[in-house]
């Protein structure tokens, strides 16, 4: 039981510093695309009359193959860093994701045990609370990360017209699948399920624990 509490001690910790360094990340990210996106305006732009300047041959055509070139030159470089640190911080995240299976493999082995001990069982169903908070946490930046992974490659390859660059980049900005006010939700409710499962090994709640388990230094 000792191996369980210092791998849920060390999730914990870790999924915090996990959720710190992707923030990060995705700022650093943020900024290094910006000037991307003031090409994309002026080509946009472009779309609308030129006034005088109309009756100059090809000038439309000539400045958006030159912003094109510059877009497409500065597009790739400005999120091929930041994916590369997505990329490392995933190997963090699968880190993550073993301490998290480890765990629920220990509640299971417990479950198997409740018709011997039921003091066991809302023991169990208070591991099943926290491996569920940390399964939708991890979701929701597994999820970012193929996201992001598919972004890059597609637009590493050079083959998506402007609309959909666009389109792209406010979806990199925007990150849809972290929902900002569940995850910190799901943090808070992580830091209270700690909290409380200190309460239980000292003694503090209603929720019963069998004597050898109790003992254990959390």
């Amino acid at each position: 039981m000792a191996r369980e509490i210092e791998v849920l001690e060390d999730l914990r910790d870790g999924i915090e510093t996990f959720v710190e360094r992707w923030a990060k990340i995705q700022r650093n990210s943020v900024k290094s695309i910006q000037a991307v996106t003031n090409r994309i305006v002026q080509l946009e732009h472009l779309e609308g009359s030129l006034g005088k300047l109309e009756t100059f041959q090809d000038l439309r055509e000539k400045t958006k193959g030159k912003l094109l070139v510059d877009l497409f030159d500065k597009l790739v470089p400005a999120l091929e860093s930041s994916i590369k640190e997505f990329t490392k911080l995933m190997k963090m995240f699968e880190t993550l994701r073993q301490n998290m299976q480890s765990i629920q493999t220990f509640a299971e082995s417990l479950r198997g045990s409740i018709d011997k001990n039921e003091q066991l069982d809302d023991f169990v169903g208070f591991l099943d609370l926290i491996i569920m908070s940390i399964q939708d946490i991890l979701n929701m930046f597994e999820a970012e990360f193929l996201v992001k992974i598919t972004i890059y490659q597609d637009l590493e390859e050079g083959t998506v017209d402007l609309g959909v660059i666009s389109n792209y980049l406010t979806i990199w900005t925007v990150e849809p699948n972290i929902a900002p006010q569940a995850l910190d939700k799901l943090l808070r409710d992580l830091d209270e399920h700690f909290e409380l499962l200190r309460d239980i090994f000292a003694g503090k709640t209603g929720v019963s624990i069998p004597e050898n388990i109790r003992k254990v230094s959390f």
